[in-house]
C-alpha cells in the first residue's frame, strides 16, 4: 500500500466554493479517542473513504456498516454519517467533492450507480485499484494548489471527472447485474435522484409528497409508483425517514428544547411533533433524548 504523503486534520466543514479536499485520517496520529458515537454530521458533498489500515464502523443515515483494510466507502450528498467506533490503527484516505460539482455531472451510468452505491455504499477492492485513485487524488490535490494558474478550474473538473469514472468502473460490474425491477430506466433514475436531493433540502419544512410531485412537475401518483420502484421505498418513507433523522440528531446533540424542535422541523405544535415521532420511534421525544443521555 502506497505512503501518502500529507497528513491533515479531518474536517466535517462545508467545502464552500472549494472543487474538492483530500484527507488523510489516521487513528495513530489522532489525540481524540472514538470509542463512542461521533456527533452525527450532514455531509453535503460526495465522499469516497479508502480504508488503508484496521477498521472502523459508521452510521449512513441510520444505517450501520463495517469497513475494514481494503474497503471502499461511497458516501453521497445529503447523507448524516456519524462514526461508531474504529480500531486504534485505523488509516482512511477521503476524497470530498463539491455538491455543485457532483449535481452537475449528467452522466446516465452514473445516474444508475447511484442507484447502486445507495443501496451497497461499501466495496472491496484490491490495492492495486485502490493505489490507482490514490495516485488520481493525489494528481488532483497537487494541481489544486494555484489557484491562479492558467486553466486551473478546467483541468481540476477533469481530473474530478476522471476520479468519478474510475470509481464508476469498480461498480459497474455489480451495477450491470442488478434486475432490470430494480433499476428501472434512466429517466425514472433521474426522478428519483432529484426527489431525494429535494427531500434533503426541504424535508425539514415540506412532509406533503404533493409538494414534491409539484417540484418535479408530475403527479403525485407518478412520483410514488417511480420512486418505490426505483428505491424499494415509498416516498412518505423516505420523507419520514429523513424527519426522523433530523429530530433524532436535534434531541441527541442539541440543547433545543423539544418545542424548539418542533418549530425547527415546522410541526404545528409540541404535541404534533410529538405524537410524530412517537409514531415512528415508538418512544416520546423526551424519553428518547432521556435514554440517549443515559447511554
Amino acid at each position: 500500500m502506497k505512503t501518502l504523503p500529507h497528513i491533515a486534520t479531518i474536517s466535517t466543514n462545508s467545502l464552500g466554493n472549494s472543487l474538492f479536499e483530500c484527507i488523510t485520517f489516521d487513528r495513530r496520529a489522532s489525540k481524540e479517542p472514538m470509542t463512542t458515537r461521533d456527533t452525527p454530521v450532514l455531509v453535503q458533498a460526495g465522499v469516497v473513504c479508502l480504508c488503508l489500515r484496521g477498521s472502523g464502523t459508521f452510521l449512513l443515515n441510520d444505517k450501520e456498516y463495517c469497513i475494514g483494510q481494503g474497503d471502499m466507502m461511497t458516501i453521497m450528498p445529503n447523507t448524516i454519517i456519524s462514526a461508531v467506533s474504529s480500531s486504534d490503527d485505523f488509516l482512511g484516505y477521503i476524497v470530498a467533492a463539491n455538491v455543485k460539482f457532483m449535481t452537475s455531472i449528467n452522466m446516465s451510468e452514473l445516474v444508475k450507480c447511484f442507484v447502486y452505491i445507495s443501496r451497497n455504499p461499501v466495496l472491496h477492492i484490491s490495492d492495486e485499484q485502490m493505489n490507482i485513485l490514490i495516485d488520481e487524488a493525489e494528481l488532483l490535490r497537487s494541481r489544486g494548489g494555484d489557484a491562479e494558474a492558467p486553466f486551473q478550474k478546467e483541468i481540476g473538473k477533469h481530473l474530478l471527472m476522471v476520479l468519478c469514472y474510475e470509481i464508476y468502473s469498480l461498480y459497474k460490474h455489480y451495477v450491470d447485474d442488478m434486475p432490470d425491477e430494480v433499476m428501472a430506466n434512466g429517466r425514472q433514475s433521474v426522478i428519483c435522484r432529484e426527489f431525494l436531493q429535494l427531500v434533503d433540502e426541504y424535508a425539514a419544512s415540506h412532509r406533503d409528497m404533493s409538494f414534491y410531485a409539484d417540484k418535479l412537475c408530475i403527479t403525485p401518483k407518478y412520483l410514488s409508483v417511480v420512486v418505490k420502484k426505483v428505491s424499494g421505498h415509498s416516498p412518505v418513507e423516505i420523507i419520514d425517514r429523513t424527519v426522523m433523522l433530523y429530530a433524532r440528531t436535534l434531541l441527541t446533540n442539541s440543547d433545543m428544547t423539544v418545542q424548539q424542535i418542533a418549530a425547527e422541523l415546522n410541526f404545528p405544535n409540541p404535541s404534533f411533533f410529538g405524537q410524530y415521532f412517537k409514531r415512528h420511534e415508538g418512544i416520546t421525544p423526551k424519553r428518547f433524548r432521556n435514554k440517549k443521555h443515559r447511554d
